[in-house]
C-alpha cells in the first residue's frame, strides 16, 4: 500500500495539460488532503476498536465458561474476518488508483470501505500481545511527528524528488538482502536472544527510514498531480489514499518496536 505510488508514474500526466493552474490554492488542496486522510484514519481507528473489542470480550466470556466450541467458532470467525478484510485490502488498493486514473465514479465509497477493511484487519494488531492503548498512543504521536516532518518537506519542496523514489527502492531491497542474509546466519550459527532483538529493531527501523522517504516524495507527487488534474473531487481522494497508506505503513512498525521495547 505505501509502495502504491512506485507504479503510478503513468497517472501523473496533466488530465488537462495545466501545468500550474492560476487560481490553484495550495492551503486548500493540502487541507483537502490531509483532512480527508483524518477521515479515513477516524474510520479505521473506530473500526479497528470495535472488531478487537467484540471478538476480545466474547472469546474472553467463551473461554471463563470452558466452553472450547465456542471458542473455535470465535476464532474462526476472527481469522475469516482478517482474511476478507485483507483481500479487501488488496483489492482496493488496486481499484483506487485505476479509479482516479480513469476518473469513473466516485472515490468516496472504495476509500471508506478500504478505510473500513484496514481497520478490520489492524484489529489483529490491537489484540496482539504487549500492544495496549498506551503504546497505540504513543506510536500515534511519534509517527505523526515523522510523518509531518517528511510530508512538510515533499509539499513546500521546489526540486524534482523523483530519484528519492528509486533512493528508497534500492534501500528497500538492500534491506530485504540484508535481513535474509542475517537470518540465514542465525540459522546456521545460532544468535542470542539480545542479538537477534537489536537485528530485528534494526530492520524495522531501516523501513520505517525508507517510508519516510516514500512519504516525502509521495506528498511532492501529489502536489504534481493536483496541480494538473483540475483540482477535481477524486484526486483529493487519491492523494488522501496515499498519504493514508504511507502512514499506517509507518505506524504499524512504530508500534512493533514500541511493543518489542516493552516486551523486552
Amino acid at each position: 500500500m505505501a509502495y502504491a505510488s512506485f507504479h503510478n508514474g503513468e497517472k501523473e500526466r496533466p488530465v488537462n495539460n495545466v501545468v500550474n493552474e492560476p487560481g490553484f490554492n495550495q492551503a486548500k488542496a493540502l487541507g483537502k488532503v490531509y483532512g480527508y486522510m483524518g477521515i479515513g484514519l477516524l474510520i479505521t481507528a473506530v473500526v479497528c476498536v470495535l472488531v478487537s473489542w467484540l471478538f476480545s470480550s466474547h472469546i474472553n466470556e467463551v473461554l471463563a465458561l470452558g466452553d472450547k466450541g465456542a471458542v473455535t467458532g470465535w476464532v474462526i470467525a476472527l481469522i475469516s474476518t482478517w482474511a476478507v478484510s485483507a483481500l479487501g485490502v488488496i483489492i482496493l488498493s488496486i481499484v483506487i488508483p485505476v479509479q482516479a486514473s480513469f476518473g469513473k465514479g466516485n472515490l468516496w465509497i472504495t476509500y471508506i470501505l478500504f478505510a473500513i477493511f484496514m481497520g478490520a484487519l489492524l484489529s489483529a494488531v490491537l489484540m496482539a500481545p504487549g500492544v495496549d492503548f498506551y503504546i497505540v498512543g504513543e506510536a500515534l504521536g511519534v509517527t505523526t511527528l515523522m510523518f509531518a516532518g517528511m510530508a512538510i518537506i515533499g509539499w513546500t519542496s521546489k526540486k524534482d524528488l523523483s530519484i528519492w523514489m528509486f533512493i528508497a527502492f534500492a534501500l528497500l531491497m538492500g534491506i530485504l538482502l540484508f535481513s535474509i542474509l542475517g537470518f540465514i546466519t542465525l540459522m546456521l550459527h545460532g544468535w542470542s536472544w539480545n542479538q537477534y532483538f537489536w537485528f530485528d529493531i534494526g530492520i524495522q527501523a531501516a523501513v520505517i527510514a525508507v517510508l519516510l522517504i516514500v512519504t516525502m516524495v509521495d506528498t511532492w507527487r501529489i502536489k504534481k498531480i493536483l496541480m494538473a488534474s483540475g483540482q477535481c473531487e477524486n484526486m483529493y481522494l487519491y492523494g488522501a489514499f496515499v498519504m493514508y497508506s504511507d502512514f499506517i505503513s509507518i505506524l504499524i512498525r512504530v508500534i512493533y518496536i514500541l511493543s518489542k521495547f516493552k516486551r523486552n
